[in-house]
C-alpha cells in the first residue's frame, strides 16, 4: 500500500511564510505596516550592538528596534491576530494597509536568536518572548507600555552590524519612504514629498487616491503604486514612455507575496485616473511650460528639456496655435505657421545675428532661431516633418569690410587678379572686399566666393564658381580679406602682384573642373606677364 502523504501541518505553513519574501529585511515593511494599522502617530525604527562580554566567546548581538505608539493588543488579540496565521480583521476595512493578517511572522526571515513584543491595551500588560524555534510563551508585564515596542536578538560581528544598518535605512526608505505618518531612523526622519523628480508635472486628487504624473529629466519611464504612501511597487518601467508616475491610493492592494500589485478592478479604475493625465494636463502644463520659455527673452534653466521633452512627447500636429518657437527677428512662431511654411519651402533655421536669417526674413521666410543639434531643431524638425535646414549652410552673405580696414597691397592684388581671371577667360564683374566670418557663417574658412553683382544671397552651391566667355553671367569676386592667406597675399602683391594674383585665383578655383593643361597656360601667362612688367 503506497505511503500517505504527510499532512499539511502548521509548521510547514509557517516556514512558506516566512520565507516568502525575497529579502529578508522586508519585515520592517510588515512592522510599520501594523504599527500604522494601529494608529500610531509615529513609527521609530533603530538598531543597536551590544558588544559580548569580556572573554565571552563569538560575536557581540544586534538588537532591532521597532517601536509605535498605536493602539496596542490584549491577551484576545495576541492570541488571535499576533500568534495565528490569516486570521485578520483588516479585511473589508479601506482603512487598513494590510489584509492577509501575515506579517508579523515576516520577523523570522532574519533568523532572529529571539524576538521581544511589549505591549498594552485596556488595562492589560502583556510581553510576548519567541524563541529561536519559533515557539512563543506570554508573560504578564507590571508595567504598561504606550502602543506596542518590539525587539530582535541576533549574534553578529561588528562589520555585519553595519552593513546591517546600511541596508535596513534603504529599505524602510524604500517601503516607507512616503508615509503620512512619521517614520524615524536611527534618529531622523525618512519620509519624503509625494512628487517626482520631473521639472514638469501635474497633481491630482479625489477621495482616496492622489496621483502626480511628469516627464523625467533623464527621459526614463517609473512607475509607483502605494497605499496611503506605503510602497506597493515601483518599477523603472511604465505602460507610458518617457513619462513617471506615482499613484497613492486606498484600493490599491499587493499581492500575498508582496512583489507586485493586485490587478483587478480598483486597480484599471486607478489606471484610468493615470491615463486621462498623461494625456490631458500633463500636454498642457508641458506647452504652457514651453511657451512661456518661447516667449521669454533670456534662455531658461529648462529649455533644453522642455524642447527636448516635447520633441519626445507630442504629436507632430500638436498645439497647432501655440507659440512655441522664436524666429532670428525675435518673432514667436507657431507650429501651424512653420508647417505652412515648410510646404512653401521657406522654413530655414539659423542663429540670431547670422546675415543670411536676416535676408531670408526680409523675404518673408520663416527663419526658426535654432542651431544645429538643439532639442528646438529636433522638434521643429518633427513639427515640420521634416528636416529643416539651417540658413547658412544652403546660403551665404558676405558682410562689407571699409576701406581704412583693408591691409596694405590690397589695391595691387585687385587689379592683378582682375587681369589673371579675365585672361582666364573668366567673366568678372568686378572685385571686393568682405568678411566671412559671422554667425552660422559656413564661408570662414574660404579665401574668396563668386555672387551676382547684386549682391542677393549667395547659394553656396554656386559661390565657388565665375562664368565663363561661353557660359554665363559677370558675376562679383568678394576676398575674405580677413582670411590669413588673403592679408599674405596682399603683402607679396607689393612685391610680386602677377604671382600673388596666381596663387590668390589658385585657392579660389580649389575643387573646381580646371585641368592641369589649364593651369600650366595660366601659369605661362602669369611668367609672361611678369616678364614684362619687368623688362
Amino acid at each position: 500500500m503506497a505511503a500517505q502523504p504527510r499532512p499539511l501541518e502548521a509548521q510547514d505553513a509557517l516556514d512558506t511564510l516566512v520565507h516568502q519574501f525575497a529579502d529578508p529585511l522586508s519585515f520592517y515593511r510588515e512592522l510599520i505596516q501594523n504599527a500604522v494599522d494601529a494608529g500610531s502617530p509615529q513609527v521609530e525604527v533603530r538598531l543597536e550592538y551590544r558588544e559580548p562580554a569580556a572573554g565571552a566567546p563569538g560575536p557581540g548581538t544586534a538588537v532591532i528596534h521597532v517601536e509605535d505608539w498605536g493602539d496596542g493588543m490584549d491577551r484576545r488579540i495576541i492570541d488571535t491576530k499576533l500568534t495565528r496565521l490569516f486570521s485578520s480583521g483588516k479585511d473589508g476595512d479601506l482603512t487598513k494597509i494590510g489584509r492577509f493578517g501575515i506579517g508579523f511572522v515576516s520577523v523570522f526571515a532574519l533568523e532572529p536568536d529571539a524576538v521581544c513584543v511589549d505591549t498594552s491595551r485596556g488595562g492589560e500588560n502583556w510581553r510576548v518572548l519567541f524563541k529561536r524555534d519559533r515557539t512563543f510563551e506570554r508573560i504578564v508585564r507590571d508595567e504598561p507600555v504606550d502602543g506596542t515596542k518590539i525587539r530582535m536578538f541576533k549574534a553578529l560581528p561588528r562589520e555585519e552590524f553595519e552593513k546591517l544598518v546600511e541596508r535596513s535605512g534603504e529599505v524602510i526608505g524604500y517601503w516607507a519612504g512616503h508615509l503620512r505618518t512619521e517614520v524615524i531612523f536611527q534618529g531622523k526622519p525618512i519620509n519624503r514629498p509625494f512628487a517626482l523628480d520631473a521639472p514638469c508635472q501635474v497633481r491630482h486628487q479625489e477621495e482616496g487616491t492622489e496621483v502626480v504624473v511628469g516627464y523625467p529629466a533623464d527621459g526614463a519611464s517609473f512607475a509607483g503604486y502605494y497605499n496611503r504612501g506605503l510602497t506597493l511597487l515601483e518599477a523603472g518601467e511604465s505602460p507610458f514612455g518617457g513619462v513617471a508616475f506615482k499613484i497613492d491610493s486606498r484600493y490599491l492592494e499587493h499581492t500575498l507575496t508582496r512583489d507586485n500589485v493586485i490587478r483587478d478592478r480598483a486597480y484599471e479604475k486607478a489606471m484610468a485616473i493615470v491615463r486621462r493625465l498623461v494625456e490631458g494636463p500633463l500636454v498642457e502644463r508641458l506647452l504652457d511650460l514651453l511657451e512661456a520659455e518661447a516667449t521669454a527673452s533670456e534662455p531658461g534653466p529648462l529649455r533644453d528639456y522642455l524642447y527636448r521633452t516635447a520633441w519626445r512627447q507630442l504629436p507632430a500636429k500638436a498645439a497647432p496655435q501655440r507659440k512655441l518657437f522664436r524666429d532670428v527677428a525675435g518673432n514667436l512662431r507657431t507650429p501651424k505657421e512653420c508647417r505652412s511654411a515648410a510646404r512653401r519651402g521657406e522654413l530655414y533655421r539659423d542663429l540670431p545675428g547670422s546675415p543670411v536669417g536676416r535676408a531670408l526674413h526680409a523675404m518673408h521666410s520663416v527663419v526658426i532661431d535654432a542651431p544645429d543639434g538643439s532639442p528646438e531643431s529636433q522638434l521643429l524638425d518633427w513639427m515640420a516633418q521634416r528636416e529643416v535646414s539651417r540658413a547658412g549652410t544652403l546660403f551665404c552673405r558676405p558682410s562689407e569690410v571699409s576701406a581704412d580696414r583693408l591691409p596694405a597691397g590690397w589695391p595691387a592684388l585687385c587689379e592683378a587678379l582682375a587681369a589673371r581671371l579675365r585672361a582666364d577667360g573668366h567673366r568678372l564683374a568686378g572685385l571686393e572686399a568682405g568678411s566671412f566670418v559671422y554667425p552660422g557663417s559656413s564661408i570662414a574658412d574660404r579665401v574668396a566666393i563668386a555672387r551676382r553683382p547684386d549682391r542677393t544671397l549667395v547659394p553656396l552651391a554656386e559661390a565657388g564658381t565665375l562664368g565663363t566667355f561661353l557660359l554665363g553671367r559677370r558675376r562679383t569676386l568678394v576676398l575674405h580679406v580677413g582670411h590669413p592667406a588673403v592679408r599674405r597675399l596682399c603683402a607679396a602683391a607689393e612685391r610680386e602682384p602677377e604671382f600673388a594674383a596666381y596663387l590668390a585665383a589658385k585657392l579660389f578655383l580649389v575643387g573646381s573642373e580646371r585641368t592641369a593643361r589649364d593651369d600650366a597656360r595660366s601659369a605661362a601667362r602669369v611668367w609672361e606677364a611678369r616678364c614684362r612688367r619687368t623688362a
